[in-house]
């Protein structure tokens, strides 16, 4: 595993793509070296506080920190019951996430981290255009912070497109991705996953590998 910089944003080219499971095997590899790291989900939907399989519990988990309102704030705090995108769940239970704060909350996890020279992971939640606000999406918040990419895509039937999608997305705002990363998922075995890695890496002309390569 070898990543350039310390502090990353991990995008993906939907949900349910794998980047919380790279959040964990990363920050596992970096605990098996006594590397310091933290790692953040600003918001995440479908949340319940008795689920500890929820993305927030697995980042908890590897940082080693009880599942308490307190810990969760501290890496979630923006948290929606609805399964949706953060807009429309927020809007469900009568709430409104301010973008700003979003952003400042980020940014406060950068300056710590730069301070405490560790590694920090912001994880999104959903995709690259995934709504924050009605007016303001993943792809603004990363353009805000302006820190390195990395894009999370998967061997599923579509994600070529998907993937080069997102890409042009990011180009859109002078973003270049580090390094696209391929979850390989058991029940789509029948892509030939190297094959599928060569094909996003020619035509986004970014880096790309699988996980197991990249984790090796």
């Amino acid at each position: 595993m070898i990543l350039k910089n310390k502090i990353y944003f991990i995008a993906g080219i939907g949900t349910d793509i794998g980047k919380t499971f790279l959040v964990e095997k990363i920050c596992s590899k970096l605990q098996e070296e006594a590397i310091a790291f933290n790692a953040v989900k600003p918001i995440i939907s479908g949340f319940r506080d008795d689920d500890f399989q929820s993305d927030s519990a697995k980042i908890l988990r590897i940082l080693k920190k009880d599942f308490t309102k307190k810990n969760f704030d501290e890496i979630s705090p923006w948290r929606f019951k609805a399964a949706i995108s953060p807009n429309l769940a927020a809007h469900q239970e009568n709430k409104e996430i301010d973008f700003a704060q979003v952003v400042n909350f980020c940014q406060e996890k950068i300056s710590e981290a730069i301070k405490l020279d560790q590694f920090l992971f912001i994880e999104a939640a959903g995709g690259v255009m995934t709504p924050i606000t009605n007016d303001k999406t993943f792809l603004n918040l990363i353009s805000k912070l302006q820190v390195e990419v990395l894009l999370v895509s998967a061997n599923y039937l579509g994600s070529i497109s998907h993937s080069l999608c997102a890409v042009e997305a990011l180009k859109s705002k002078g973003i270049l991705p580090e390094i696209i990363l391929v979850n390989e998922y058991p029940e789509f075995s029948d892509t030939n996953i190297s094959q599928l890695v060569a094909t996003i890496e020619n035509l986004s002309k970014i880096k790309t590998m699988s996980f197991d390569v990249f984790l090796d």
